[in-house]
């Protein structure tokens, strides 16, 4: 069924979309330090100082804070526990138009918690 719906390829061509949109659209944000991903795992990661690369304090909460602002936008990110960290594992079904989706909120989601 995998390889009759093409899941290994749409997870690599879309994969490719997905990561590259995604640090196109928040890299530039003062408090984003990377943008990372494989296939269709695809993580952002958040720092205090993006210049000295200095992370904020575990009590800061940032990347469960951004979680939180996408579920409220219906989309699903984990919080990592390695740090101010959010993480994407969409279906290898995923369309490009539902990962610009993701990328679109998660923008959103990054704007709001750090206007805060």
């Amino acid at each position: 069924m995998i390889d009759e719906l093409g899941l290994v390829a749409n997870a690599g061509k879309i994969g490719k979309y997905f990561t590259k949109a995604m640090a196109d659209a928040v890299s530039t944000h003062p408090n984003v330090g990377d943008v990372r991903g494989e296939g269709l795992i695809c993580a952002v990661e958040f720092l205090e100082d993006k210049n000295s690369r200095k992370f904020y304090e575990p009590a800061g909460k940032i990347g469960p804070a951004i979680a939180t602002a996408l579920l409220k936008i219906n989309v699903i990110a984990r919080a990592m526990p390695q740090g101010d960290i959010i993480g994407f594992a969409p279906p290898l079904c995923l369309t490009q138009d539902e990962a610009s989706t993701i990328i679109t909120a998660t923008k959103a989601a990054i704007e709001e918690v750090f206007l805060k």
